[in-house]
């Protein structure tokens, strides 16, 4: 009989091995291993090792040379490995969430210790896909300033985009897909692969902390099979993780009325008192193998509103 401990151990086993299948497939890694004469190479192995968290993917050159890596997002070195040529490295490919990138390579013969670098910067069009939106990198979910931390209201820097101007509170903020008579309802947020949004009905999006959220995707028309339930606007989002060095912040935003300028039109300052406390902290456990990140958000308001009865 398994007891007490042991079930609980067995529930943490769990919950740390299903985020990793969850992020198993959020960029994909794509190419062809060919030699100097353009001769493909079968049995080739690449791999693709994640410089900040030094997690490594690998795949084998199929018979026609090529390669195809699910990946999670973020910065790569992508080597080529085969016996009687030199190893060949591509370093700084960065990928969004979404992302295809198709990197060819290209090996010479040469001995067991030689090596080759090449630089270059990922393609900036995905040529894999018909998908019309743009993605949220994470520096812009850091750096750029949105009203009450709503980092969701990012996604109108993406073609397609718009809010609905009859709405008011959270769906005001919700993006609608850029056409006529578009509806909050058609709107459907992923988080790190599963829908959190409602399938029915006109309110906002769940609330989740922008210091947990890594980067996004926003994707207007022509959505592939694996994003249903929704004939609207997809928001796919991916949260933070844990990399090789220990990081972490403390962060307060504050709001009150004393700060504001006086309404032209009542003539009277607006009334808002609005507090948020957020931490987050991420590191290794395991180096290059498994990693921890937490988040805690704290919000006190006090906005008094006029309700009808």
């Amino acid at each position: 009989m398994i007891s007490g401990l042991g079930r609980w151990l067995m529930v943490v086993g769990v919950s740390l091995v299903l985020p990793s299948l969850a992020f198993a497939q959020e960029a994909v890694l794509s190419g062809t291993i060919t030699d100097s004469t353009n001769a493909v190479l079968p049995g080739a192995m690449i791999r693709a090792i994640n410089e900040a968290s030094g997690n490594t993917f690998e795949a084998v050159a199929d018979q026609r040379g090529g390669y195809r890596i699910p990946v999670r997002i973020g910065t790569y070195r992508l080597t080529a490995e085969l016996s009687g040529f030199s190893t060949v490295t591509r370093t700084g490919v960065e990928l969004l969430v979404g992302q295809s990138a198709v990197i060819n390579l290209q090996m010479a013969p040469g001995g067991i210790a030689e090596a080759v670098s090449v630089t270059g910067q990922s393609p900036l069009l995905d040529t894999t896909t018909s998908s019309l939106g743009g993605n949220v990198d994470p520096r812009q979910v850091q750096e750029l300033p949105v009203n009450g931390r709503n980092w969701i209201a990012l996604s109108l820097l993406a073609p397609g985009s718009r809010t609905n101007p009859s709405a008011t509170g959270a769906a005001a903020q919700t993006p609608l897909p850029d056409r006529n008579n578009g509806e909050a309802r058609e709107f459907q947020l992923n988080i790190d692969g599963q829908q959190v949004s409602a399938d029915i009905g006109t309110g906002g999006q769940p609330k989740y902390s922008q210091d947990s959220i890594a980067e996004f995707q926003f994707i207007t028309n022509r959505f592939d099979a694996t994003m249903g339930r929704s004939t609207g606007v997809q928001v796919n989002v991916v949260t933070k993780s844990g990399t090789n060095q220990v990081a972490g912040l403390v962060r307060g935003n504050f709001r009150n009325s004393r700060f504001n300028a006086e309404n032209p039109v009542l003539h009277r300052v607006e009334p808002i008192d609005n507090q948020q406390l957020s931490t987050a902290v991420g590191g290794p456990l395991v180096k290059d193998k498994l990693h921890y990140f937490g988040n805690y958000e704290y919000e006190r308001r006090r906005n008094p509103r006029s309700m009808w009865t």
